[in-house]
């Protein structure tokens, strides 16, 4: 669904992940997070999101990174900078399907909890995602779980 990502980061050849990747990973954290329980069946999925869509297989750099992140977030919770790393790096069609992975993490649980979809929300416009194109993102993501 999501494959025009594998380009751009190919392998971490240093088990580095850059800023790019970083940026996004933190997004789909906070989406994860906004409810203040980070459940393990979200920390699944965004593991799969990463593991597919950014080609990084390595599951001990995967759980470092998201254990780093959550720690980061908790302190500084700063949404802007990454907002506008994901901004400035992306295409608009890949932002869009940022949006979509987040909505993915939020609803995995087949509940919508209204800090999560304001959170969303706010990170589409940040991002400068239309809201008719989150809202289609979302609609592909509750049909894609109705299967």
């Amino acid at each position: 669904m999501f494959n025009l990502f594998k380009k751009k980061t190919q392998s971490t050849l240093d088990n580095e992940i850059e800023d790019e990747v970083l940026a996004v990973i933190s997004l789909l954290v906070e989406a994860a997070n906004i409810d203040e329980v980070f459940e393990e069946r979200e920390k699944k999925i965004i593991s799969e999101i990463i593991k597919k869509q950014f080609s990084i297989k390595d599951d001990a750099l995967i759980n470092k990174t998201l254990d780093k992140i959550r720690v980061d977030l908790n302190e500084s919770g700063d949404l802007v900078t990454h907002t506008k790393k994901v901004k400035n790096s992306w295409s608009l069609e890949k932002r869009i399907q940022i949006i979509e992975m987040l909505w993915k993490v939020c609803l995995v649980d087949n509940n919508l909890d209204p800090y999560e979809d304001m959170l969303i929300r706010k990170i589409a416009g940040l991002i400068y995602i239309e809201p008719k194109d989150s809202n289609a993102a979302k609609a592909r993501v509750l049909k894609s779980l109705d299967k």
